[in-house]
């Protein structure tokens, strides 16, 4: 419309990483920005995929889950590199007919628990669950 032009952005996922010493400068302030970036990017991705025709979020195992783990830090460190081992290969499978691509964003870290909370067995911590 009267030469304007209409740009879409999308992020390359083969390029969205942060090396761990730019992690390590980063400010608070600077990772809410990072993480609402992220959060942002994620929402349009998902907001894609229900847009398109056929979308079907039960045949896709389409999920969405948060799981409060109790872990040390070396139990933190164990399942990190178990996550690590499971995805690290795929990310080399090239487009097929077969294959669909997934969007997979694994995202952690500690929150803060009420006194109350910490008391509790293990087997009693909160297991929230959203989606399908």
């Amino acid at each position: 419309m009267r030469g304007a032009v209409e740009r879409h952005y999308r992020l390359r996922q083969d390029r969205a990483v942060i090396g761990t010493e730019a992690v390590r400068a980063l400010t608070p302030e600077d990772h809410r920005q990072a993480f609402a970036t992220a959060m942002t990017a994620l929402l349009a991705e998902f907001n894609a995929y229900l847009d398109r025709e056929g979308a079907d979020p039960v045949a896709d195992q389409v999920g969405y889950r948060q799981h409060a783990l109790w872990l040390s830090p070396e139990e933190l460190a164990e399942m990190i590199g178990e996550l690590r081992a499971a995805i690290a290969p795929r990310l080399a499978h090239r487009p097929s007919p077969e294959r669909t691509q997934y969007l997979l964003s694994p995202i952690h870290f500690p929150v803060e628990v009420s006194q109350r909370e910490a008391g509790r067995s293990p087997a009693a911590g909160p297991d929230q669950e959203t989606g399908t």
